[in-house]
């Protein structure tokens, strides 16, 4: 970051009074002569610095942009991916694109991205996680689509670079919990105010990221007429936040109870469809026991 021209010219006379040659031209006008060369001097000096600040900005811009096969390059790639067109090479042969861009193709709608090392191929592995979709249509890509964004990653991806693309079923999110009322309102009007805030709080939460037990707590705690929200430890069924997680062969794992925060392995949360795998899983409604404040 360039200096201040008052710093650059402060500067300049404390280097110019070291020279005794210079002692007898010392003069307080900053009209004299030897001051106004100072002033001259700091501030080209300073014009020289805030370009430079301007060129590195520039240069950053171009770093950032170019096309070096970093993460977020994929993940961008990802982005831009048009199910069913294929790529075509520019006139030169460095680079790829679609003949006509065409953004209803563009299915993957969020991306994520991490790096891991493989003890396999001693190297690190990049490991793209995409959804289609928004907020709580979020989905995985079909097996076919899966197979096309993953040769199309084949074909852009640098030489030697390993790396794949990852779709999973979301996460079954299940909110095991007593909510306490204040019954100004119906039991049927409060599952369905609590239904619509964790359905908000979904929609809300970022691609990828975790999940954690007390806000869930929060979201329902916010709900106009709820007094509490309680972790019943006496309950029949063992009360809590859980979640059930799917592998890359869509098989759901066991309903894990979330200590404090959980990673969300296919990248966003759902309730459960109560379809297939899904079919012994509470929803939300299903999932929370309303009671009076006064019970």
């Amino acid at each position: 970051m360039s200096r201040t021209l008052t710093e650059i010219y402060n500067e300049a006379v404390e280097t110019r009074n070291k020279y005794l040659e210079l002692t007898e031209l010392t003069n307080d006008s900053k009209m004299s002569i030897i001051n106004s060369f100072t002033w001259v001097t700091a501030a080209a000096i300073y014009s020289f610095e805030t370009l430079l600040d301007i060129f590195t900005i520039d240069i950053a811009k171009i770093f950032t942009q170019r096309i070096n096969g970093t993460p977020m390059y994929y993940a961008n790639a990802m982005l831009k991916w048009q199910y069913g067109d294929d790529l075509v090479v520019n006139n030169e042969g460095t680079a790829f694109h679609y003949a006509t861009e065409d953004i209803a193709k563009r299915i993957i709608t969020h991306v994520s991205y991490q790096e891991y090392y493989s003890e396999e191929f001693k190297d690190n592995i990049l490991i793209l996680k995409v959804a289609t979709g928004e907020g709580s249509s979020l989905s995985r890509l079909s097996g076919e689509e899966l197979v096309a964004a993953r040769a199309y990653l084949n074909q852009i991806k640098f030489a030697g670079v390993k790396c794949n693309v990852i779709s999973r079923k979301g996460d079954v999110l299940v909110p095991r919990l007593t909510v306490y009322y204040d019954g100004a309102i119906t039991k049927e009007e409060l599952y369905d105010n609590i239904d619509d805030a964790l359905v908000k709080f979904i929609e809300n939460m970022k691609f990828d990221s975790l999940v954690y037990s007390q806000k869930v707590i929060d979201a329902i705690q916010q709900v106009e007429h709820v007094t509490d929200v309680y972790i019943d430890k006496e309950a029949s069924v063992e009360q809590g936040v859980f979640v059930a997680q799917y592998n890359d062969n869509d098989e759901l794992g066991l309903l894990t109870k979330i200590d404090r925060k959980c990673y969300l392995s296919s990248g966003y949360a759902k309730q459960s469809t109560k379809q297939g795998a899904e079919s012994n899983l509470p929803t939300f409604r299903e999932a929370v026991v309303i009671k009076l404040e006064t019970e």
